[in-house]
């Protein structure tokens, strides 16, 4: 596996290539149970407070290709910051992953629940 990663002042940047599908990370991104067992964090509820405070709070899903986050650290509860994963289909069942951690733009505001679009994740 080739890893890279690039920061800079306020953005740190992991690419590698995955030995496995765009539809199986999509799942570990995104289903609460995967995503809290591989990143340790859980959904973020508006009515949860600290010390109970979760970590992250969905705001974009691009089925298999894109998803970000605004993620929250327990050190920092007034500056969340953007984590957006991009993944790419590549030969062989393998996937490009670009993870980008940086800060949130203001004005961002949490994906609905009733937006119309495909599941966020396949049954399996």
């Amino acid at each position: 596996m080739t890893l890279s990663v690039d920061t800079k002042r306020d953005e740190v940047v992991v690419e590698c290539e995955m030995e496995t599908t765009p539809e199986k990370l999509w799942r570990a991104l995104t289903e609460e149970a995967f995503l809290s067992d591989w990143l340790d964090a859980s959904p973020s509820d508006e009515a949860v407070q600290a010390p109970e405070c979760r970590n992250y709070r969905l705001l974009e899903a691009k089925p298999y290709s894109r998803v970000s986050y605004a993620w929250h650290d327990p050190d920092h509860p007034d500056a969340p910051s953007l984590v957006t994963v991009e993944l790419e289909r590549l030969p062989a069942g393998r996937t490009w992953f670009r993870l980008t951690h940086g800060p949130v733009a203001s004005g961002i505001h949490a994906m609905a629940a009733n937006t119309n679009r495909q599941p966020l994740a396949m049954a399996g």
